[in-house]
């Protein structure tokens, strides 16, 4: 699975589940603000909207920091609805 921040860049997905996601970036997340994701999984894409429920500096290097945060989502993802009803996993891809 991949996730794209509108505006910005690439997120590394930690964990996910229908409601939200574990993310971590480049960028600072702010606590409170609305996002828009742009999903990619399996062949399928989804844009979904939430906030960013926290944020913290996950790890420091001389020339770069890594900011892990929390997305809970407006809508749960249907993906995770259809496939696993106690909204946990993630979608596996078919071979």
């Amino acid at each position: 699975m991949r996730a794209r921040m509108r505006p910005g860049g690439e997120l590394d997905i930690v964990d996910v589940s229908a409601g939200g996601m574990l993310v971590e970036s480049d960028r600072r997340l702010l606590p409170g603000t609305s996002i828009q994701l742009q999903l990619e999984a399996s062949g399928r894409r989804l844009a979904v909207r939430g906030r960013i429920v926290r944020c913290a500096v996950a790890r420091l290097q001389p020339s770069s920091v890594c900011y892990r945060g929390a997305i809970c989502f407006d809508q749960h993802l249907p993906w995770f609805v259809e496939e696993h009803p106690d909204g946990y996993g993630l979608p596996i891809p078919e071979l």
